[in-house]
């Protein structure tokens, strides 16, 4: 009984509970994903996710200081109320490679996406659990969704950064993916009403 109690066991058919969700009848166990064996591999997960975080944050500092450190530059060259000013070209430089690096940054999951839209696999994945990311979004840390997928060489799962601090899946719900070599992509599952 107290076996049961410290999530040990399944709840639901007592088998021994090494994972978030039971081998045996399918339950969730209770388990925290991070007291659960990995029971299968972990594959490399490079998530493909558009959005604010992914895109349009680093976009901004891309614009800003791309224009600050390779634009400007040449623009101030150019007036002639700037060239008696004769300003250092290594002053811009820091201004550059921020620029540039946050532009790498913005194009990546573009990138990412766009590979997956043309050569990527639908697939599905079974969620197994959460645990916290190392970013932290205001004071919360940022979630992992523990994913089990079935690879032709047997089950795995990935640990997939979702970007946000919520948990959107209920453990042991179906998602569809869309997967190419280590690149992958939760695809958004429309909600239909029957009336």
């Amino acid at each position: 009984m107290s076996d049961i109690n410290s999530g040990r066991v399944c709840a639901h058919c007592g088998a021994p509970a090494t994972s978030e969700i039971c081998p045996y009848c399918g339950s969730p166990t209770g388990l925290n994903t991070w007291q659960a064996d990995m029971e299968y591999p972990v594959l490399e997960c490079k998530e493909a996710n558009l959005g604010f975080w992914t895109v349009a944050f680093p976009a901004v500092f891309a614009f800003g200081f791309g224009y600050a450190g390779l634009i400007m530059p040449m623009t101030m060259r150019k007036n002639l109320a700037f060239v008696e000013a004769d300003v250092p070209m290594a002053f811009f430089l820091p201004f550059a490679v921020i620029g540039i690096v946050a532009a790498y940054l913005t194009i990546l999951p573009i990138f990412r996406y766009i590979l997956l839209m043309i050569k990527g696999k639908r697939i599905t994945g079974t969620v197994y659990g959460y645990v916290d990311d190392n970013v932290l979004m205001n004071g919360r840390p940022a979630q992992v969704v523990k994913i089990l997928v079935h690879a032709q060489d047997g089950p795995k799962f990935i640990m997939y950064q979702l970007g946000h601090t919520g948990q959107p899946y209920g453990i042991n719900s179906q998602l569809s993916l869309v997967v190419y070599k280590a690149y992958f992509l939760i695809k958004k599952q429309r909600t239909t009403v029957q009336w």
